[in-house]
């Protein structure tokens, strides 16, 4: 009985470092991705409140000047032209598959069918180590 609790125990241990190991993979992934997540809503709460706070008060005591904003007219106007000519021209599209598109296509191919067998394997470990049934 002594040996089927250690296996159980072994067996728990490593499925909580898969998960924690999982977790942290994929919380990596996301912040690769979509860049760092956002704090715990408390502190969001109160990094949110304070800035606002500065921001307003800055902005009332910054006042623009009209004879700034009327010499700066012409440039604004040419920025604001260039900027509407860089967002209507269309994205470039392939017009035939290149051969890196098909090594890569057939290498992502090649890492599924790696990762499949690999859990395979890993479960079959499992099975073994804690007996079928």
């Amino acid at each position: 009985m002594k040996h089927f609790y250690f296996k159980v125990g072994l067996f728990g241990l490593l499925l909580m470092f898969c998960i924690l190991f999982g977790v942290s993979l994929a919380s990596g992934g996301v912040e690769r991705i979509q860049g760092p997540l956002p704090p715990s809503s408390k502190e969001t709460q109160e990094a949110t409140v304070k800035p606002k706070a500065k921001v307003t008060a800055l902005a009332a005591e910054v006042t623009p000047s009209p004879t700034k904003s009327v010499a700066k007219g012409k440039a604004a106007e040419e920025e604001e032209k260039a900027k509407t000519e860089a967002e209507t021209k269309p994205d470039p599209v392939a017009d035939h598959d290149n051969s890196l598109n098909h090594v890569g296509n057939k290498l992502g191919d090649l890492l599924q069918i790696v990762a499949h067998h690999g859990i395979k394997l890993f479960v079959s470990l499992f099975d073994a180590v804690l007996g079928k049934g």
